[in-house]
């Protein structure tokens, strides 16, 4: 009996040769999927859509601070606490002061001693917004920069000086609006690689940009404006529309066209700042090589008929970024 259930295990039992062949399979295949699923891009949407949101709820909470500083007519408040970083200095002689002083209200500093230091809404590990040099808003970035602070997440950012351009007004023909703005960098996976900041079909970038402008708003730009491995937004729809959002995703240059077809209205709704910027940066690194996909995306765009407006009349839809969701 004993003999015969050995001689079935002996039958039943994988050989070393077979286990070793089996574990080449696995190997492969593994390396396959992990080609296939790419881990960096799967983390992209998560990374992006948190750096978004933090940098628009520090931005609205410094625009609240500076307005009820300005109502309380208290005289010992600082000039520069009443209004938002920039917005009342000139960008040709206080670019890098208005940055150093977004950096100071945007971050907080570990363990904060100084009564001028005990600002910021996004919380640190390491802070230099004192010594940092911002670089040029211009598009471009410099890849040996160093960092103005990097998040308790480990992103790090990367603040350029205050800069302005002017912006056709969609509510005014002819009429120019000058939008004052900082173009600030974020690390999305801090020292990890590939530590690319050039946006490619074929290579997400890990290094993005966004606009923060004077007014508290916070403005997706270059690369994952159309390139859904970053973000997709949503159209939401007039109050008296019988849906309140979309019913599908899309990805961003998609979602202001559907909105606010081509017009462009910074003092309403600065999301539909598309072709403003990207005239501006075209050459430049924030969005470089995104022309083919602009151009695609343009002619396939059209305004969604539930946010046809009167010309003249503000943007009756508006944008919100989804929230760790893709197409």
């Amino acid at each position: 009996m004993n003999t015969k259930t050995n001689k079935i295990l002996k039958q039943n039992a994988f050989t070393i040769p077979e286990l070793l062949i089996f574990l080449a399979i696995v190997g492969v295949v593994s390396v396959l999927m992990m080609t296939i699923i790419k881990p960096n891009e799967k983390y992209l949407p998560y990374a992006y859509y948190n750096a978004y949101n933090a940098l628009s709820t520090a931005a609205f909470n410094i625009k609240e601070d500076a307005n009820d500083n300005n109502m309380s007519g208290d005289e010992n408040i600082r000039e520069d606490d009443k209004y938002f970083p920039g917005s009342s200095k000139d960008p040709d002689t206080k670019g890098e002061e208005s940055a150093r002083e977004l950096c100071k209200k945007l971050a907080n500093k570990p363990d904060a001693s100084d009564a001028e230091d005990e600002y910021g809404y996004i919380n640190t590990t390491e802070y230099a917004c004192k010594t940092f040099t911002s670089y040029a808003s211009d598009g471009n970035f410099d890849v040996k920069a160093t960092p103005a602070f990097r998040a308790t997440n480990s992103m790090k950012f990367y603040i350029g000086k205050l800069a302005k351009m002017d912006v056709p007004n969609a509510l005014e023909p002819n009429v120019n609006y000058v939008l004052k703005y900082f173009v600030v960098w974020v690390d999305l996976n801090g020292d990890r690689k590939p530590n690319l900041s050039e946006w490619s079909k074929d290579k997400a970038a890990d290094i993005v940009p966004f606009v923060i402008t004077t007014s508290g708003k916070v403005i997706p730009i270059g690369g994952p404006t159309v390139d859904t491995r970053y973000t997709t937004v949503r159209i939401k729809y007039p109050s008296d529309s019988s849906l309140k959002y979309s019913p599908r995703s899309m990805n961003f240059l998609e979602g202001q066209i559907a909105a606010y077809n081509k017009k462009e209205f910074p003092s309403y709704d600065q999301l539909s700042l598309s072709y403003s910027f990207y005239n501006k940066f075209k050459q430049k690194t924030s969005y470089k090589k995104t022309a083919d996909a602009i151009n695609l995306i343009k002619s396939k765009a059209q305004l969604d008929e539930k946010c046809k407006f009167n010309d003249g009349d503000a943007p009756a839809c508006t944008i919100l970024v989804d929230e760790n969701t893709r197409l």
